[in-house]
């Protein structure tokens, strides 16, 4: 803790010293007071408040020692001016003129050589390809027999013939996860 000595005299108070350097009557006063209750001060000095005083004294100090009350509003907008704008006068949010994060597309699309994936579809077999247009032109038939009632007849048992037709072609020429794989590493995920 603070030790018990007059600091001002070290520092040339005028308050601490009289013109010839002597002690003032009240320093001597207090330097009676310390001599006197010596043994008081030195058990409250290791008490544990002056721990726990001592403890928040350091951790106090340790606190950052920059404010955002130190820095001038220049460190936080500063830019050259646009054309137009005085010479003296103060830049504002409006005249930042680098990249912020509504850029980022941009900015992060400068240096970069990715290339998105364009794939293409490849063959795709007639049998696949009638199979597919069975099931779409059976289930457009099945909505036509509720929307149409004179022909549900009709409609509903060739839209289901159709419907169960391809959709049992496309399960017969399903290859399944096992047929599709190149190794054994392979997820089956494809681009």
């Amino acid at each position: 803790m603070t030790d018990h000595k007059d600091n001002n005299a070290a520092n040339g108070d005028s308050r601490a010293q009289g013109s010839d350097g002597a002690n003032t009557p009240d320093d001597a006063a207090w330097q009676d007071f310390v001599a006197a209750h010596s043994d008081d001060l030195g058990s409250v000095e290791r008490s544990r408040t002056a721990r726990k005083f001592e403890k928040e004294a350091k951790r106090k100090e340790k606190e950052a020692l920059l404010s955002v009350d130190d820095l001038t509003p220049d460190a936080f907008a500063s830019g050259a001016s646009r054309s137009g704008a005085r010479t003296g006068a103060r830049s504002g949010p409006r005249d930042f003129t680098g990249s912020s994060w509504l850029d980022v597309d941009d900015v992060m699309d400068q240096g970069s050589d990715f290339v998105p994936p364009n794939p293409s579809i490849g063959h795709v077999r007639a049998s696949k390809l009638v199979l597919w247009s069975m099931v779409v032109v059976g289930v457009a038939a099945l909505v036509g027999c509720v929307l149409i009632p004179t022909l549900s007849t009709l409609l509903g048992a060739v839209g289901g013939a159709l419907t169960i037709l391809g959709a049992a072609g496309l399960l017969v020429m399903h290859k399944g996860h096992t047929q599709t794989r190149a190794d054994e590493f392979d997820d089956g995920a494809r681009v």
